[in-house]
């Protein structure tokens, strides 16, 4: 499925030699033949694209639709016998979640709409203490209760699930609560939470259809407003521009670059309320610069690169080959984009299958298969402290759903990511073998690119996008002729309108190019 392109690493062998007045030209020559291989996978993407589609809809029309039908059966199974267990022994079912690193400490209070009240109004611009508008106890586990937030019309409600532990509340998971057609999308997430509250989100939508599960029981406790905390309301952050080790010789055109990025983050903020962060770094030279790099965002699809790297990592031990084959099981479903989650759960895909689907079709399904593998979150955790990037984490399954704040979801910063994917390419982080896949596996991406359209159109990239509600980020590796350069930029609580978001990463990675080629 995936041809290697090994032009790759002769350029940045020749790059990295560096001095030779041939070596523009030939990274010219060399990505004109990678272009040229890259057009012809393309082709044949598109027809394994168009012939995957006839089957899936073949097996549509004679299965109606049992492949995910079979997932989302066993998911709800799953989900009520951890419900079940959690109810019996007051602990949760073990899903595979870094549990021995939950959110921080000081995110606890002693009561439930107390703690959501400290975290949502000191993140979201919108929020404030009216928003708070019940909360509901659990009867099967009253240990665990749920508090909804009620924000303005645009930005929807969101759920906090808390536990009481050791006399004290705490936020343990949260969602955006806006798929009452699909509330299976959800459920993904909420491994662990009792059951009566899942069902409690949308209280109106159950018991409607007599063969389904009965209407919730649980009724909302109304919120004192006047009671809760005092907590200062979330305003974007002034953009705060850093430049580390940048040499005087490049700091004039780094800096009318980098003016250009802020503009675009100062912008977004006025404009939208929204809060955006960009770090790059010039691979050759080693200094790097941004504008909020250590901004904590929510990681969207993004995360699929540290899981990448986590997965390359168990090669490189032995532990795993990119030609082993395992199957999907049920708990690796989430909705969102690839089409595994049409397939039944127990298909086998290798390994470089499964990576070449996470960060070329940002397939979920993939993405939770590979994580399965690699041992969960805690593993990719690890891997991403041990490359220096210690506020990345990956707190749950990737899905399509967003928390109502970054920490109690999959998070990170411009400036980890950009470490990260320096290290790759570098060579420290994986082998040299390990290290041209993953950047082939990357450049191969053939989705929607803001990236990629704020650079000139012979520039190459190997990169990685997400978004989910309100949240743009993307990140990459640029193959500028002489400045090649990693980049990642992140965006949280702005514009829900797509083509905002876009726009906004767009002009800053235009902005950064400018800071590498002047």
């Amino acid at each position: 499925m995936i041809k290697r392109f090994k032009a790759w690493r002769s350029w940045r062998q020749a790059d990295n030699e560096g001095g030779s007045s041939g070596t523009g030209h030939h990274s010219r020559r060399v990505f004109a033949q990678a272009r040229r291989r890259r057009r012809s996978l393309r082709m044949v993407v598109v027809l394994l694209a168009s012939l995957v589609s006839a089957l899936i809809a073949l097996g549509y029309v004679s299965s109606g639709t049992a492949g995910v039908g079979e997932y989302l059966s066993v998911l709800s199974r799953d989900d009520s016998s951890s419900a079940s267990q959690e109810a019996a022994t007051g602990e949760p079912e073990d899903s595979g979640e870094a549990r021995e690193e939950p959110i921080p400490e000081e995110i606890t209070d002693d009561s439930p709409e107390a703690i959501t009240h400290r975290l949502a109004v000191a993140e979201i611009p919108s929020i404030d203490a009216e928003s708070i508008k019940g909360v509901y106890e659990s009867a099967l586990d009253p240990s665990w209760a749920s508090v909804r937030v009620e924000g303005p019309e645009d930005e929807g409600t969101y759920v906090v699930f808390l536990r009481r532990e050791d006399e004290s509340w705490k936020a343990r998971r949260s969602i955006r609560a806006d798929e009452p057609e699909n509330p299976e999308y959800e459920r993904v997430v909420l491994s662990g939470v009792p059951e009566d509250l899942i069902e409690s989100v949308y209280p109106q939508s159950l018991g409607s259809d007599p063969s389904g599960p009965e209407s919730s029981a649980l009724l909302a406790e109304p919120v004192e407003t006047d009671a809760l905390p005092s907590v200062e309301g979330a305003e974007p952050p002034e953009p705060e521009t850093v430049a580390d080790e940048v040499p005087e010789d490049e700091r004039e055109r780094v800096d009318e670059g980098l003016e250009d990025a802020r503009q675009e983050i100062e912008d977004y903020a006025e404009d939208y309320d929204g809060t955006a962060g960009v770090y790059a770094q010039d691979i050759k030279g080693g200094y790097g610069y941004g504008v909020n790099p250590d901004e904590t965002f929510f990681g969207a699809s993004v995360m699929k690169i540290p899981l990448m790297v986590a997965v390359f990592t168990k090669i490189d031990e032995g532990e795993v080959s990119l030609n082993d084959s395992f199957e999907t099981e049920s708990g690796d479903w989430a909705g969102g984009a690839g089409w595994l989650q049409w397939e039944e759960a127990g298909t086998s895909h290798t390994v470089e299958d499964y990576m070449w689907m996470m960060m070329t079709q940002s397939d979920n399904v993939a993405t939770n298969a590979l994580l399965r593998l690699v041992g969960g979150p805690a593993y990719v955790n690890e891997v991403a402290r041990s490359l220096d990037a210690p506020d990345t984490f990956l707190y749950q399954k990737v899905t399509s759903e967003r928390a109502v704040v970054p920490a109690l979801d999959n998070r990170t910063t411009p400036r980890d990511i950009a470490t990260i994917l320096d290290k790759v390419y570098t060579g420290e982080a994986l082998s040299p073998d390990s290290s041209q896949k993953l950047v082939e596996i990357m450049h191969q991406n053939e989705l929607q690119s803001s990236l990629k359209d704020g650079l000139p159109e012979d520039v190459e990239a190997a990169k990685k996008g997400g978004w989910l509600y309100k949240v743009y980020d993307e990140a990459g590796i640029v193959w500028h002729e002489d400045r090649p350069y990693v980049v990642a930029i992140f965006s949280k609580h702005g514009s829900e309108d797509v083509e905002v978001g876009k726009a906004l990463l767009k002009g800053i990675s235009k902005g950064i190019y400018k800071a590498q080629d002047g």
